[in-house]
C-alpha cells in the first residue's frame, strides 16, 4: 500500500491511498469465494458455480463488498502508521477500483489537537469576596418592596400612585418570616450563597484563561462551527424572548437588532466557540494524564437525583437524556467538574 498524508490547518489531514493490482485481485478472490458459497446460478448447484458466471451475475455486489473491505482496512492502517486520532468519519472521494489498474481513493479527516500540557498545577488564582455588604442588603430589601408595591387612588383624585410597603415586622410576616431581622438574615444567606456560586464560577473562568494563555494549539473547524451554531441558536432564543417582552409592554414599538449588533454577536459567538472547544480538549487531556475517570455509579447517582427532583423514574430520565447525545454531554460535564475540582485543589488561591 502506498499512502501520502498532508497535514493542513485546524487539525485537518488529507491523504491519498493506492493499492497495487495484486492486492486488489486478492480482495476480489476472497469476496467471490464467499459469494460462491451461497450464490444461486441457473444450471449449477449452490456453491458450484464457476468464477466467470459469478462475475457475470454478481459483479456489482462483489465491487461493493471489496470497497467495504478495502476502505476500512487501509484507513485503519494509515491511522496507525501516522498516529492519527480522528474525530468523526473520513470524507472519502475519488474512489477508483479496477482489477487491472488497482485501487485508489482520497480522504480528509479531522483529528484531536496535539496539546503540550504544562503548568496546570499550582495556578495562582484570586477568589472574589463572598461577604454580603450593607449596600447589597439595602438594594435587595428595596427590590422586595418594589415587588410588593400597590397602586392606590390618590386622595380626592381619580389618579393612582405607587405605594411601597413599610420595611417592618408586619411586612416580614406577610412574606412568611418571623420578623424584619429574620427576613434580613434570610436575604443575607441567599446573597452569600449566590456570591459563593459566582466566586466558584469566576475561579473556573480564571483556570481556563490561564490554561489558554499557557498553551497555543489549533482545534477542529467542524467542532468550532457546531459550537458556534449552538451559541447563535441560544442567542436567537434570547432575542425572541426580548422581542416578546417588548411587544407586550409596547405593542407599537418594533424591537430590531441592528446589522452591526448582529455582526458583533456573531464575532462573540465565534470567539466563545473556539474558547469552549479548546477548553474541552485541555480538560480532556488533563483527565487522561491525571487518570481522572467517571464511574458508572456516579452517573447512576446523578440520574437518581434528577429523577427525585423531577418526580420521574430513572428510566424516564435516562430515556430523555439518551435523545440527542444527552448522556454523552452529561458524562463530559461531570468528568470536567472532577477535573476542575482537581485543578482547584492544586491551585494557589488568594
Amino acid at each position: 500500500m502506498k499512502s501520502n498524508v498532508k497535514k493542513l490547518k485546524n487539525c485537518k489531514h488529507c491523504f491519498e491511498v493506492n493499492l497495487p493490482v495484486e492486492e486488489v485481485k486478492e480482495a476480489f478472490d476472497e469476496v467471490y469465494s464467499d459469494i460462491g458459497k451461497h450464490a444461486s446460478v441457473p444450471g449449477f448447484r449452490q456453491g458450484k458455480a464457476p468464477r466467470d458466471l459469478l462475475e457475470l451475475h454478481y459483479s456489482k455486489t462483489a465491487r461493493e463488498e471489496v470497497l467495504k473491505k478495502l476502505i476500512p482496512e487501509t484507513y485503519e492502517k494509515i491511522l496507525g502508521e501516522h498516529k492519527l486520532d480522528p474525530i468523526g468519519y473520513p470524507d472519502v472521494t475519488d474512489v477508483k477500483l479496477d482489477m487491472k489498474e488497482g485501487f485508489s481513493y482520497k480522504a480528509s479527516i479531522e483529528t484531536r489537537p496535539d496539546i503540550n500540557l504544562k503548568n496546570y498545577k499550582g495556578l495562582k488564582l484570586k477568589k472574589k469576596s463572598v461577604e454580603v455588604n450593607e449596600v447589597d442588603l439595602a438594594k435587595n430589601l428595596e427590590y422586595l418592596r418594589e415587588m410588593h408595591s400597590q397602586n392606590v387612588p390618590k386622595e380626592g383624585s381619580s389618579e393612582k400612585e405607587k405605594v411601597l410597603p413599610k420595611l417592618d415586622d408586619e411586612f416580614a410576616k406577610d412574606l412568611g418570616l418571623e420578623n424584619l431581622e429574620k427576613m434580613k438574615e434570610a436575604i443575607k444567606e441567599n446573597l452569600k450563597a449566590r456570591l459563593e456560586q459566582e466566586s466558584e464560577a469566576d475561579l473556573e473562568i480564571q483556570i481556563i484563561d490561564k490554561l489558554l494563555d499557557s498553551m497555543d494549539f489549533e482545534v477542529p473547524e467542524t467542532l468550532v462551527n457546531s459550537e458556534k451554531e449552538r451559541l447563535m441558536k441560544d442567542a436567537d432564543m434570547r432575542i425572541k424572548y426580548m422581542e416578546a417582552l417588548q411587544k407586550k409592554e409596547n405593542p407599537d414599538k418594533k424591537f430590531t437588532l441592528e446589522e452591526k449588533d448582529k455582526k458583533e454577536l456573531e464575532e462573540k459567538a465565534s470567539k466563545q466557540a473556539i474558547r469552549q472547544v479548546k477548553a474541552f480538549f485541555m480538560l480532556d487531556k488533563i483527565a487522561q494524564d491525571e487518570k481522572i475517570y467517571l464511574k458508572e455509579e456516579e452517573i447512576e447517582k446523578y440520574i437518581e437525583g434528577l429523577a427525585d427532583q423531577h418526580k420521574k423514574t430513572k428510566d424516564e430520565i435516562r430515556s430523555y437524556l439518551e435523545k440527542g447525545h444527552g448522556m454523552d454531554e452529561l458524562a463530559v460535564n461531570m468528568r470536567n467538574k472532577k477535573v476542575m475540582e482537581f485543578l482547584l485543589k492544586e491551585a494557589k488561591i488568594e
